[in-house]
């Protein structure tokens, strides 16, 4: 039946609650309220789907934002990687970040694929209308439509245009508004920097958020891990260092020391060195020679020792001035002239067992072994040399 022409006086405002709020839709003088469009579509669900397309819009949004924020975490994290695989952070670590790396890209998979589906079926432009058209009069109603509420303030769920709007196609001016639950704002607590889902209300989504979650974990795991092990590294390092610096303390000492006691007795005659002067070695009580010598000895016999399982046999060391001339007396030329031997400044041993000859394993090894301690086979005293004196070695450090 035709359309009535009344227009009624005032103002007549029609209440709408929707989901996420109330908007209220007033009808002018000017501006007749109209539910059935001339083409016989209904405005109420036209008004809706404009809606559902704002929401849906919103969520695709939405989950373009969240997308964003997991694909950054994903660069974050691989650089958080890099750095903790290059300070050797432990393998455990780095592959709790790996698992939950590819939970995330997962979830991003998961996301573009889902469906965006909107919360009622496409409008049907040949269904039947599903509200009645106005009332002429009081008094007149389509018997087969249903009756339109009075301007109560109640809600009226099949009328849901947005107010002042004359084109129900048009989308609400708030599309979070008008899409309610489903483009909800980001959870209380979102600050919208790069470690946040922008969205909670998208159930597609929500596998983004628990993964984001632990890829936030194992990322501030691994950094810890990372400096964790700068620090041990810095403190590795410092004790090196100071090691080192201690070691090169110790041995300038030395040097010094041996430089000191190489000194020591060239205020003295050859063979006129008081005892004060010598120093002896644990091995041999009887032995005395100048103290960087005696030093040297002591070591060659430990390592001769571990090799052979015995001391070594020192037969003569520090020669007085006198010692030197019944030497001379006895022995001849097997013996240095008084004044000039290497026994006079405590430089020299005469040695026993089985160094004092040629070829035995004993003699073999203080060949090849005593230099490394600066005691050495002279070339006169060698086999073939101008005076053999197997026995005979001297300190030349």
């Amino acid at each position: 039946m035709p359309l009535p022409a009344r227009v009624a006086q005032g103002a007549v405002a029609v209440g709408l609650v929707l989901s996420t709020g109330a908007v209220v839709v007033t009808a002018t003088a000017e501006e007749p309220p109209s539910a059935v469009l001339a083409d016989g579509r209904d405005e109420g669900i036209l008004a809706r789907h404009a809606e559902d397309r704002a929401a849906l819009a919103r969520t695709e949004q939405l989950r373009a934002e969240a997308v964003d924020v997991a694909s950054g975490a994903i660069e974050e994290a691989s650089a958080v990687r890099a750095d903790a695989e290059q300070v050797a952070v432990a393998p455990e670590v780095i592959a709790e970040l790996d698992a939950a790396t590819a939970e995330l890209q997962d979830a991003i998979t998961q996301v573009d694929v889902a469906p965006l589906t909107p919360t009622d079926p496409p409008v049907d432009r040949d269904a039947p209308v599903s509200r009645s058209a106005p009332r002429g009069d009081d008094s007149e109603q389509d018997a087969d439509a249903p009756a339109k509420s009075a301007p109560t303030g109640e809600a009226d769920d099949s009328a849901s245009a947005p107010a002042g709007s004359s084109d129900p196609t048009a989308v609400p001016a708030d599309p979070a508004e008008a899409a309610g639950d489903a483009a909800a704002p980001a959870a209380e607590g979102d600050t919208g920097e790069t470690t946040t889902i922008p969205h909670a209300g998208d159930p597609a989504t929500e596998p983004l958020r628990d993964a984001l979650e632990r890829v936030a974990r194992a990322s501030d795991a691994a950094k810890a891990s990372a400096e964790q092990k700068r620090a041990e590294t810095a403190a590795a390092e410092a004790a090196a260092q100071a090691a080192a610096d201690e070691a090169a303390r110790v041995a300038a000492e030395e040097a010094a020391q041996r430089a000191a006691w190489k000194s020591s007795l060239q205020g003295f005659e050859n063979g006129q060195v008081p005892d004060s002067a010598l120093c002896g070695v644990s091995f041999s009580p009887s032995v005395r020679l100048r103290c960087d010598a005696a030093e040297a000895l002591e070591a060659l016999d430990a390592d001769f020792a571990a090799r052979f399982g015995k001391h070594l046999q020192v037969s003569d060391s520090y020669r007085p001035y006198a010692q030197q001339v019944a030497c001379r007396a006895n022995k001849g030329s097997l013996c240095a002239r008084p004044g000039t031997s290497n026994h006079g400044m405590g430089v020299a041993v005469d040695l026993g067992g089985a160094v004092q000859s040629f070829g035995t394993a004993e003699h073999v090894w203080m060949r090849e072994n005593a230099p490394a301690h600066d005691w050495v086979l002279p070339e006169w005293a060698r086999a073939g040399g101008s005076k053999p004196e197997p026995w005979h070695w001297e300190y030349v450090g």
